[in-house]
């Protein structure tokens, strides 16, 4: 695959630097469908999406106000998916790449299909670029089309190219969306969720900070002295970082992943989504021990809990009970007495039961002090 060309790459970096702006899942599809045509070769665009948890499916295309019967050719392409060469492909296999019809069969042969003579022929796509993503449980393709002539190497190699890029991208907006919906279930502002938001500058200055975001940085080592209004050094150093690779016009920076911090109960994920001129850390912590307040609250006493919470590091009730200055045969008894509250078989099961139920545990339980 032949590399990109000086002018490719300077268009590709503009393109990137939009594509990770803040925005929700539907914004961000529509404009996905709006940038492509800036950087790839094509008449039209195609995005579809299925959900694998609900069944929801998600198509977008420019080309609809050109097509004159969208639900009858949807339903020419379900009937005649078995012949989609790029579709199986991408489903029966794990590969990435971008590809064209003729990558497996030839023009003529793939002309002499049901699939092109009344799907592809009449709405006049008949070559198609293909790229299949696979993002939490979600299967999608987004495709460029066009009449005249095959794709080229160039457009291949361009797809490729941002394939991470969306990838990533998609997943912020998914947080997004998800942050979204939950302020407008319950009303509530982002400092009362478990994720929370840091507005930075590009040279890491803090614009704004909530207080569940300047919470967990302290849970996680990360706090700043008073009146200190840049962030940490490490993320600091981690944004102007990836601030400086999204600038480069030499080459295709890597997609911007999470920032995954380790700590003692769990791990805290840390997202920079450009918003503008300026940048917004979205932080996530994932709990894989609950704290002691979120067990009090399953009915729990300060003991049970304390025991729990051992056992959900992995200790045992010897172990425990060297470490609460108590028997093992104490341990036992109330782990028995956790079991019959919690109405589990066993302390695996009692340790899942604690750790689902507060998945993600809400910024009062933190500032009451849980561990």
């Amino acid at each position: 695959m032949r590399r990109l060309t000086v002018k490719e790459v300077r268009t590709l970096s503009i393109f990137l630097r939009d594509l990770y702006q803040l925005r929700t899942h539907d914004q961000f599809t529509t404009h996905l469908i709006s940038a492509l045509p800036t950087v790839t070769e094509g008449e039209f665009t195609s995005y579809n999406e299925f959900v694998a948890e609900d069944q929801t499916v998600t198509y977008k295309s420019d080309q609809l106000p050109y097509c004159p019967d969208p639900i009858h050719y949807a339903e020419v392409l379900q009937q005649n998916l078995h012949e989609h060469r790029l579709v199986n492909h991408f489903l029966n296999t794990k590969e990435k790449s971008a590809h064209t019809f003729s990558d497996f069969s030839s023009i003529r042969q793939f002309r002499t299909t049901v699939l092109y003579n009344e799907f592809y022929k009449p709405l006049k796509m008949s070559y198609l670029l293909f790229m299949g993503l696979r993002v939490n449980k979600r299967m999608l393709s987004i495709s460029r089309h066009r009449n005249d002539k095959e794709f080229s190497d160039s457009a291949k190699a361009l797809f490729n190219a941002i394939h991470p890029h969306i990838q990533q991208a998609l997943t912020n907006a998914l947080t997004v969306t998800q942050m979204q919906n939950e302020l407008d279930v319950f009303h509530k502002s982002i400092e009362g969720l478990a994720r929370a938001k840091i507005s930075v500058t590009e040279r890491g200055g803090i614009r704004f900070s909530s207080p569940n975001a300047r919470a967990l940085l302290k849970d996680y080592g990360l706090q700043t002295q008073p009146g200190d209004h840049w962030l940490p050094v490490r993320l600091r150093d981690w944004v102007v970082y990836h601030k400086k690779l999204m600038e480069r016009s030499d080459d295709v920076p890597l997609a911007i992943q999470p920032l995954i911090i380790e700590g003692d109960s769990g791990h805290l994920s840390i997202r920079l989504i450009a918003q503008g001129p300026h940048y917004d850390l979205i932080l996530e912590e994932y709990r894989t021990v609950p704290s002691l307040v979120a067990l009090k609250e399953l009915g729990l006493s300060v003991r049970e809990s304390e025991i729990l919470g051992w056992v959900a590091r992995g200790k045992t009730n010897p172990e425990i009970g060297l470490i609460l200055n108590i028997s093992r045969r104490t341990v036992h008894k109330h782990l028995e007495h956790i079991y019959v509250k919690l109405g589990a078989e066993n302390r695996m099961a009692a340790v899942g039961i604690a750790v689902n139920a507060v998945r993600f545990y809400s910024y009062e339980d933190r500032r009451a002090g849980g561990a």
